[in-house]
């Protein structure tokens, strides 16, 4: 980097599960934000390809050993040779961008799309370092650090200590290694600003108004019941359809408490519980991030279908917990389910009637656990910290972005010149 100039870093991302997208964008909000004197020049960046999320979403609802399968494979020089062979138009889309724009520094938030960068970097003969970011907590799955040295990406971000500590373990040097944080959208900052420091009540009436502007039916919500909401990804409530179920079938629970249902872009299961829906039933679609957050934050309870980082960072961002977590998705969320119950911050109970006591428990109808009570008490503070210490490591990663922008990558090396992966000093 020449003194005086600003780097131009690729912020790239792809659709495969939203929370590849929603850590790129809230590394851009990073940047806007900490970047004060413009030294970043951010380029936002999605890939056009529909093929891996295709294959992820039929994993995940209709083979879900076959996804855990998948994860603990993914590192394999063969399993990665097949997406790269299953990938033909993200490598000709990931070239042509870098052939006809010039960056600094490459930015990616998924595994197999650090591994293309890195290919179409070597075949452009470019030497700008390719960096991964891993979303998920714990120990991560096996792509973002391959047993092949060649096919790694320059340096790693990661979003939490253990996964920081799994890296470490295997040797990744320090100054490839940057602990970062997460930038929860617009309106959930609104919203967990508002139930701080406004009366509830007050709140709660704008919420359902704001909700309500685009989706009228929602006027009828009741303020003085408290609120159950179901959520999950964005095909994941369906998940969590026993608890809603049983919940419905007891006269008791359905007459005291809202129920609140978004079922993203599930549309069978929207209609099915859309055909369910009475005056304490609302079921929503896919919703934008405003009604969404206005729903967290009318919500006195939630059951979880699933659970990615960026979702938790949004529900610690409103303080609506503890979580009740149902179902994951095999291989990549089970470090979430440790992560939760180590930061006591929600319960993961994936039998239907030890879900609906819990949720009994929190409205007040049974006397707590002693694993709610764990999880319940002291969970707005928990949820703070968290958030505080997130965002102000969030507000470092132009400093770590800086200084990869320094270090080169080197050439890679195949017999015959055949491109085998970018070669870089071993991790």
């Amino acid at each position: 980097m020449r003194r005086g100039t600003s780097i131009r870093v690729l912020l790239a991302s792809m659709n495969a599960g939203a929370g590849h997208n929603a850590l790129r964008d809230s590394f851009a909000a990073s940047l806007e934000q900490a970047d004060a004197g413009r030294l970043i020049n951010p380029v936002v960046w999605t890939s056009a390809d529909r093929f891996v999320d295709s294959f992820y979403a039929f994993c995940v609802r209709h083979l879900p050993r076959s996804q855990g399968t998948i994860v603990k494979l993914s590192g394999w020089p063969l399993a990665l040779a097949a997406a790269m062979r299953l990938s033909p138009w993200m490598q000709r889309e990931a070239t042509d961008l870098l052939r006809s724009e010039s960056f600094d520094l490459l930015v990616t938030t998924h595994p197999l799309q650090a591994l293309i960068f890195g290919r179409a970097r070597h075949l452009l003969g470019l030497a700008s370092p390719v960096v991964c970011a891993v979303p998920d907590y714990g120990v991560p799955a096996p792509a973002y650090y391959p047993l092949r040295a060649g096919l790694r990406p320059d340096a790693l971000i990661v979003m939490e200590e253990s996964t920081l500590d799994h890296y470490r373990g295997l040797g990744v040097p320090e100054n490839r290694l940057h602990l970062s944080g997460f930038h929860t959208r617009e309106p959930f900052v609104r919203v967990g600003a508002r139930l701080r420091n406004e009366p509830r009540l007050a709140v709660r009436e704008r919420l359902r108004a704001e909700v309500a502007t685009s989706h009228p039916r929602f006027l009828r919500f009741r303020l003085d019941r408290p609120t159950l909401l179901f959520l999950g990804g964005s095909a994941w409530t369906a998940k969590t359809a026993p608890v809603l179920r049983a919940v419905l079938a007891e006269p008791d629970l359905r007459a005291l408490a809202n129920l609140v249902v978004v079922a993203g872009r599930d549309a069978a299961f929207e209609a099915r519980v859309r055909a369910l829906e009475g005056e304490n039933l609302h079921v929503f679609g896919f919703v934008a991030p405003a009604v969404l957050a206005g729903l967290m934050g009318l919500a006195d309870a939630l059951v979880l279908g699933s659970l990615a980082p960026a979702l938790l960072q949004e529900l610690l961002e409103v303080g609506l917990g503890p979580l009740l977590l149902l179902h994951v998705i095999p291989g990549s969320e089970w470090p979430h389910v440790r992560y939760i119950e180590s930061q006591r911050l929600g319960v993961y109970e994936p039998h239907t009637p030890h879900m609906v006591r819990l949720i009994r428990e929190m409205l007040g109808l049974l006397p707590a656990s002693e694993r709610l009570t764990l999880a319940r008490d002291g969970f707005r503070e928990r949820a703070r910290f968290i958030r505080t210490l997130s965002v102000e490591r969030a507000l470092r990663l132009p400093q770590f972005l800086l200084q990869m922008a320094g270090i080169p990558a080197l050439p890679p090396r195949g017999r015959r010149g055949r491109w085998r992966a970018q070669r870089t000093p071993p991790l």
